[in-house]
């Protein structure tokens, strides 16, 4: 019997834009502060702040035992996160990568034989979206920033939690002698 395990490492990656504050040496009199009228463009956008990110279980499983077919992973990844202070109309990206090229141990044996598809994506909280991306499975790539699984609208500036639901695939071959090797994948959460 071959085993294959593939390990979950939960990143965050949040990407935000705000302004820089160098410190003053000497205290300078303050300028009047400007006034933003009703209905005029905010000056900055709200920072997004990506926590709590979880990936259950940490381990999946495929025991290859019937080469030239798929074999799906024994069970589902979960991957969930909470947001806190998104802006309304910025949309999130849930990427997926293995950390390697290879299954450790198993060099023959590539990380592209493992596919992944999200087979469902939900959200809590005012506004909040979250979407299952199209045209899954889709084959793990092995850099970052990985393959898209999921996105959504960060929803308003409160706080917001994410589940996303994903099923895994090995390709079986007649290739891959009866082992037992693990890959790494690592989950990130893009936030503008």
């Amino acid at each position: 019997m071959r085993k294959f395990t593939m390990f979950a490492i939960a990143g965050v990656l949040v990407l935000a834009g705000g302004l820089a504050w160098a410190q003053k040496t000497k205290p300078k009199p303050r300028r009047p502060t400007p006034v933003i009228q009703s209905g005029s463009p905010a000056l900055s956008p709200m920072l997004a702040t990506v926590s709590q990110m979880t990936a259950t279980p940490a381990t999946i499983t495929f025991t290859a035992n019937n080469p030239g077919s798929a074999v799906a992973g024994d069970l589902s990844a979960t991957v969930g996160w909470s947001m806190k202070g998104g802006t309304y109309g910025n949309t999130w990206t849930l990427s997926v990568y293995a950390n390697s090229t290879t299954f450790t141990g198993c060099t023959y044996v590539p990380a592209s034989v493992v596919s992944v598809s999200c087979s469902s994506a939900s959200a809590t909280g005012g506004q909040a979206t979250a979407n299952c991306q199209s045209g899954g499975p889709f084959t793990l790539p092995s850099t970052a920033p990985g393959q898209q699984v999921a996105s959504g609208d960060e929803g308003n500036p409160g706080s917001h939690n994410y589940t996303v639901l994903l099923n895994y695939q090995f390709t079986d071959s007649w290739q891959y002698i009866a082992n037992t090797c693990p890959l790494t994948i690592t989950y990130t959460v893009n936030a503008p």
